[in-house]
């Protein structure tokens, strides 16, 4: 039976709750010989480290599933399925259904296709939502009216199976059009080459030694100095994950910052500082103070490299001139300019010319990129050493 799940007039397909393992095997023999289908997840994160996986949502262009996790003992059937290379996998907008599956079912899904980032290649607009281009495409409204549902309680309701089906079942007919479009525009392999890219990068292995780089104001810091937090981020990476807090439940940057800056050598020197609480004394007081010894003792050989210093003002027209030229290539392809070159593009190749030797940054040197935009940057750019 056929049920309308959104104001629309049109009928949907009665989602199918998967909640034991009879059923689940019994999903994934129907998808087996699908070319493509659509996958989105819902997942809780608020005192957590990694995110905790509360609904997958399946749809094959006739039956939608809804596969609880929480009754279901082993999901290797659902990896199994998220790995087939005979299968692509449609999400929009992935890197966070992406990080929660591979967290819980450790695999990354393969191959895939973001309807967001394709929706971009095909002229809709840099980082639509999902209601957006569903409209946009197919000329219907989805309404969001669960976001910021409890997707850990159980059971389920009736509002919640409905938002989560309506959340992936556009995503098929959206994904056929889009590949219409793609290979008209001859921009498919462009975007299955930013797929693979997008797989790639998330498949390597995160380096928790180079999380110091993300800390806001530590370009400002010595080379000794940023060993130190070098240091102490890489603990307290791996603390956030061994104890599944969030890092900033731990101890956040500004504090981590201060530290390094004040070198405490003791308990009292910790406990007088702002932001450091008593429970931080008492779980971390001794650990810090080792952690920030070691990296501050470290041989110069072994110092991380410093870190580069934001722009200065006086290159705010080299800038500019960078982006018009990705911005007047971008109108000529109807692209957003972000899908040639993001912001931290820019800026990267900027720096490297007022280190006197024009250099892209690899995602532009190589790949579809360095014949479409790349050339371009590259000579605007010398021009300008």
């Amino acid at each position: 039976m056929d049920t309308p799940l959104s104001g629309d007039q049109f009928l949907l397909p009665t989602p199918i709750l998967v909640s034991n393992t009879v059923e689940l095997q019994d999903c994934i023999a129907q998808l087996t010989d699908c070319d493509a289908i659509a996958i989105d997840t819902e997942f809780m994160r608020t005192d957590t480290f990694f995110p905790i996986l509360g609904l997958v949502q399946i749809f094959n262009g006739k039956d939608c599933w809804l596969i609880d996790p929480v009754p279901i003992p082993n999901l290797s059937p659902l990896a199994d399925l998220l790995t087939n290379k005979e299968i692509v996998k449609v999400f929009h907008s992935c890197s966070e259904d992406i990080e929660v599956l591979k967290h819980v079912l450790n695999c990354i899904p393969r191959p895939l296709f973001d309807t967001q980032i394709a929706a971009a290649f095909a002229g809709y607009g840099f980082s639509k939502g999902y209601a957006a281009i569903v409209e946009a495409i197919l000329g219907i409204h989805v309404e969001k009216s669960e976001t910021r549902s409890n997707w850990l309680q159980r059971p389920l309701s009736e509002n919640q199976l409905g938002y989560a089906a309506l959340d992936v079942i556009h995503l098929l007919p959206v994904y056929r059009q889009l590949c219409e479009v793609l290979v008209q525009l001859d921009r498919k392999l462009w975007v299955d080459e930013d797929m693979m890219s997008l797989v790639k990068n998330a498949s390597d292995k995160e380096d928790l030694s180079l999380y110091f780089q993300k800390v806001k104001g530590a370009w400002q810091f010595s080379p000794q100095d940023l060993s130190a937090l070098q240091v102490l981020c890489e603990w307290r990476e791996a603390e956030a994950r061994n104890r599944n807090r969030p890092r900033g439940r731990i101890i956040d940057d500004k504090t981590l910052l201060d530290i390094v800056l004040k070198k405490p050598e003791s308990k009292l020197d910790l406990s007088s500082m702002e932001g450091v609480h008593p429970g931080l004394i008492r779980r971390y007081a001794e650990k810090l103070l080792d952690l920030l010894s070691d990296g501050l003792a470290k041989p110069e050989r072994e110092y991380p490299g410093i870190l580069p210093e934001p722009l200065p003002r006086n290159s705010r027209e080299m800038v500019k001139k960078l982006k018009q030229v990705v911005s007047t290539q971008a109108e000529l392809l109807n692209l957003a300019p972000e899908v040639l070159a993001r912001k931290r593009d820019i800026e990267f190749l900027v720096q490297s010319i007022m280190k006197k030797e024009a250099c892209l940054p690899k995602n532009i040197a190589f790949g579809w990129r360095a014949g479409v935009i790349g050339k371009s940057l590259l000579d605007a750019a010398n021009a300008a050493v």
